[in-house]
């Protein structure tokens, strides 16, 4: 159900807002930049516009919604921000990062970019239910982010894991770490620890 909010706020209202979404919006800024202090800035950053173009913002959808799609499209900026000075400092220093152990790092890379790739095939509301569910969110925190019952969240969770699951068992024998890495990730995001 959409509804057109006009956010006309005070300093209390403001401040209510951001004491009820700032950590939820950090937590969702860190699962794109895996940065805490760069999820930080992001988080503030989206309450800064909000705070400076307060008379003008008109939500059609929930203030959460709306909040952490904020956050995502400020992400990205960051990201690609980031990605360009990254480019520049490689380039003048000539050096890449080095792993004390390579064989790791490499192995936790292909998992994690063939874990991006498999979340890809799956449509767009099971990857933002893992996205949120790898957050730490609880399937009810979820539900109500998404606007859906708790069963449905519990659902397209159990279908997203049931097809990462058979697509990790093709790479079983021919990429045993990737599929180890990926395993272990679903097991995580299916544990009543999160729930």
């Amino acid at each position: 159900m959409d509804v057109n909010i006009n956010l006309e706020i005070n300093k209390d209202s403001f401040k209510q807002l951001y004491d009820e979404y700032f950590t939820l919006c950090c937590r969702y800024a860190y699962s794109f930049l895996n940065d805490y202090e760069a999820a930080r800035d992001a988080a503030s950053e989206v309450f800064c516009q909000i705070w400076k173009h307060r008379a003008n913002i008109k939500i059609n959808t929930s203030i959460k919604n709306y909040l952490l799609v904020a956050c995502r499209r400020q992400c990205q900026k960051q990201s690609k921000k980031t990605d360009r000075q990254d480019v520049l400092n490689q380039h003048f220093s000539g050096q890449q990062t080095a792993s004390l152990h390579p064989h790791e790092a490499l192995a936790n890379k292909e998992a994690t970019e063939k874990f991006h790739q498999l979340l890809q095939q799956l449509d767009p509301v099971k990857q933002e239910i893992i996205d949120l569910r790898l957050l730490g969110l609880t399937y009810k925190e979820i539900a109500e982010i998404l606007h859906m019952t708790v069963r449905k969240v519990e659902y397209h969770m159990n279908s997203a894991i049931k097809s990462l699951q058979e697509e990790a068992l093709n790479l079983k024998n021919s990429h045993q770490e990737i599929y180890l890495v990926i395993s272990s990730l679903l097991l995580l995001m299916h544990s009543p620890v999160f729930q």
